[in-house]
């Protein structure tokens, strides 16, 4: 080290000697002379292994956050306009505590590095967890939530991001590489400009919030600073150049998960939703904040039980999900204890959160400490419950993962409902709709075939009869009973979508008139103005209800007007859990 801050490098074999700022490798000229005094020029790449010092590691970190931030897209206006301001700030404050454990866990896989590097970079990851514990209790006094709430919570942002940059922390043995630790480094400095930048958009929002714009612009500050401190100890043991192309390649990486989480449109990252284009399935208001949230649904039998309990579920955080990019749910079946480590560790990668149905005390047990072990989100669906049916019944529950499915009456008549409802689909036989526990009519491609399984699979004889305007209809259909027939409509705009993808799938031209927007208004107006002759009847919409709540409709109308229930024995138990 000389004056002025630069790096003597000797050849020794030449005596020649040249300098270059520390931490920057770069291309040497360099003359040598021979022992028989001829002079050559020769080009030397030089990695300088110096530290840089800490003062010149600061200045140049400046320099890059800006260089990030400029290079930075704004966040969407609508995501600013759309967000609930505590609730934002307190997953903040969750995010911090998942990121602490990130650190000591990254301070624990640190790949082989010379004394001094090594203690330099243990030391940025205490620093960084201090800074998270420190921006934790910032968000507790700044909104005022008990330490409760701020509970350690997995980010699909983080987890996607670190997989984008092939980062993913590893667990012991295993290592991080050294282009995988300066990646870590790289993912975190640019999502902490990213929570700097949308702190700041929060801080300028014209609306009236319960966090003021003097908070957000405090916990602004607090990750830049960061930022900065993550990005001069990368400086400080990997140099300037390698430094800078890693930022690069972080930036853009992010900007892609960005535009995945804000509107799934690579091409227009960053801008409002255009929900009143023609092309536009519906109305609304365009928020769309999450994409393919992983969810992992284990189950040491057929898991449709959990499927099903957390599909529900999903049903109340609809304006986190666009219809055509829900929750990204992965189902296990029929796992066991051996199964469970390699499952958790995927868990982990991904950050998904574990909602499971083990029924097995061993094998719950396991699953249980797996999760605390990898830092994995869990949730119990069904101990809590059978302990409380343990208490009620005074018998302990067998243990024993679902039940094997017999072939007795109750089976039977479940495939004789299904055999019927398949055997009468669009309209067939009528001679036999007599022996139907009820009807289902609707115009083409409005849902009455899967609602008609769905029903049979419940122990219910369906016929289902497609309404065409202008078509006589069976004089079956008079003879039945009305208040058994359920009628379907559905939005003509979507009606138009569904059949569109029907004759492409088929294959058929464009020329015909059956998906053509204006043709399915008159329908489905056809098909309302029979309804209202017919007062008798059920109408069910079908644009925006699903199946199972349909199905639920259908089933209280038959209890309550036609004392028709199931012919399913309903006292049975499930044959799975």
């Amino acid at each position: 080290r000389v004056p002025g801050g630069c790096v003597s490098v000797a050849l020794r074999r030449r005596g020649v000697a040249c300098t270059r700022p520390s931490g920057r490798p770069t291309s040497f000229s360099v003359t040598a002379s021979s022992s028989s005094g001829a002079r050559r020029r020769v080009v030397l790449r030089v990695e300088l292994t110096t530290s840089m010092s800490s003062m010149t590691a600061q200045l140049i970190a400046a320099d890059l956050v800006a260089e990030v931030k400029q290079s930075m897209q704004e966040t969407s206006a609508t995501w600013v306009s759309g967000v609930d301001a505590l609730d934002h700030a307190r997953r903040h404050g969750q995010t911090l505590r998942y990121l602490h454990t990130c650190y000591v866990q990254a301070a624990q896989v640190l790949p082989p590095l010379e004394a001094e590097r090594k203690e330099g970079i243990k030391w940025l990851m205490d620093r960084l967890g201090s800074m998270c514990d420190d921006g934790v209790k910032e968000v507790q006094e700044l909104i005022g939530e008990p330490d409760v709430n701020m509970v350690s919570v997995p980010k699909y942002y983080y987890s996607e991001l670190r997989h984008r940059q092939k980062c993913t922390l590893p667990q012991p043995p295993k290592l991080l590489t050294h282009s995988s630790l300066l990646d870590f480094l790289g993912v975190e400095a640019v999502a902490a400009l990213r929570s700097a930048e949308r702190f700041r958009r929060l801080s300028s929002a014209e609306r009236q919030t319960e966090v003021s714009s003097t908070t957000w612009e405090q916990l602004a500050s607090s990750a830049q600073k960061v930022a900065v401190q993550v990005i001069t100890g990368a400086l400080v043991s990997f140099g300037e150049e390698r430094v800078k192309a890693t930022l690069r390649a972080c930036r853009r990486e992010e900007q892609a998960v960005c535009e995945q989480l804000f509107n799934q449109n690579p091409g227009n990252a960053f801008e409002e939703l255009d929900v009143d284009g023609e092309d536009s399935d519906e109305e609304g208001d365009g928020t769309v904040c999450s994409l393919e949230a992983a969810i992992f649904v284990v189950s040491d039998c057929t898991g449709e039980s959990a499927d099903r309990t957390v599909q529900s579920a999903l049903g109340q955080f609809g304006h986190c999900f666009d219809r055509s990019c829900p929750a990204n749910i992965t189902v296990y079946r029929f796992v066991n204890t051996n199964m469970l480590r390699e499952i958790v560790m995927q868990a982990q990668d991904r950050g998904a959160i574990i909602v499971y149905t083990l029924v097995d005390p061993m094998t719950n047990e396991t699953m249980v400490n797996l999760c605390k072990e990898y830092d994995v989100v869990y949730h119990d669906l069904w101990t809590p419950l059978l302990r409380k049916l343990e208490g009620y019944f005074s018998s302990n529950a067998s243990g024993m993962p679902g039940r094997r499915q017999y072939v007795d009456e109750r089976y039977m008549a479940l495939v004789e409902c299904i055999e019927f409802t398949r055997q009468l689909d669009d309209g067939v036989l009528p001679k036999k709709w007599q022996e139907a526990d009820l009807m289902i009519l609707g115009p083409s491609r409005s849902g009455k075939t899967p609602l008609a399984f769905f029903m049979a699979q419940r122990g219910f004889k369906v016929a289902n009869y497609p309404l065409v305007p202008d078509e006589p209809f069976p004089e079956e259909l008079w003879d039945f009973p009305q208040e058994r027939i359920f009628a379907l409509t559905i939005e003509p705009k979507k009606l138009s979508s569904i059949r569109s993808t029907r004759m492409a799938t088929l294959q058929m031209g464009t020329k015909s008139m059956y998906a053509k927007l204006g043709k399915v208004q008159e329908e489905i107006d056809w098909c309302r103005q029979l309804y209202r002759k017919n007062p008798r009847w059920t109408v069910l919409d079908t644009s925006d209800v699903g199946i199972e709540e349909n199905c639920a409709r259908m089933m209280m109308k038959l209890q309550q007007d036609g004392g028709i229930s199931s012919r399913l024995n309903n006292t049975d138990n499930p044959s799975a859990i």
